[in-house]
């Protein structure tokens, strides 16, 4: 076992159940949860504009304080369940700091891509703010012309780390136990 906080990284397409296993992770390993996107939630908040209205350099001044977050919740020695939708791209500069604070576990969300586009559509048609938010463009042009967009391509990360991925699609497999127990292992 390693005596830096752990840090359970939880990631995975849009669509793909992110949010709702790194809550009920984050619940059974009592680890706070940081989110990317409840971070961008805030940022709209403050500018009160719609997403798209926003600078052109809202998703990189997000996404630098999200791991500044992270990475002081971790010098502070608090282990924590971080959630983002980010490809291995976005995740690489930012992993070696996170191994040198922590000791790090990836959580990959897998689900068939037209299972995760469809539940992204569904939650933003369900929720008229999220646009506003996030400016899912899945769902402005189903409003527009009654198609889908297809499945968006993601790169998981794929780094020499603990890496589990999970099925998303009916019950998580491994399940919320075996993935705790990996989890305690590190």
């Amino acid at each position: 076992m390693s005596s830096k906080p752990k840090c359970i990284i939880v990631t995975g397409r849009p669509g793909s159940g992110k949010t709702s296993l790194s809550k009920k992770l984050a619940e059974r390993l009592w680890m706070p949860v940081i989110s990317r996107d409840e971070i961008k939630e805030g940022y709209v908040n403050t500018h009160g504009v719609k997403h798209d209205q926003l600078p052109p350099a809202t998703n990189g001044v997000v996404t630098n304080f999200f791991f500044e977050i992270v990475n002081q919740y971790l010098v502070g020695k608090i282990s924590i369940v971080i959630e983002a939708a980010f490809q291995h791209k976005v995740w690489e500069p930012w992993l070696p700091k996170i191994l040198e604070l922590g000791a790090p576990f990836i959580v990959v969300c897998s689900v068939d891509g037209m299972v995760a586009a469809k539940r992204h559509l569904q939650r933003g048609l369900a929720d008229p703010n999220r646009e506003f938010y996030h400016g899912d463009k899945r769902v402005e042009v189903y409003r527009k012309t009654g198609v889908m967009s297809p499945p968006d391509n993601y790169m998981a990360p794929d780094f020499n780390v603990p890496t589990v991925h999970v099925s998303t699609k009916e019950q998580y497999s491994p399940s919320i136990d075996e993935i705790v127990n990996l989890v305690l292992q590190i």
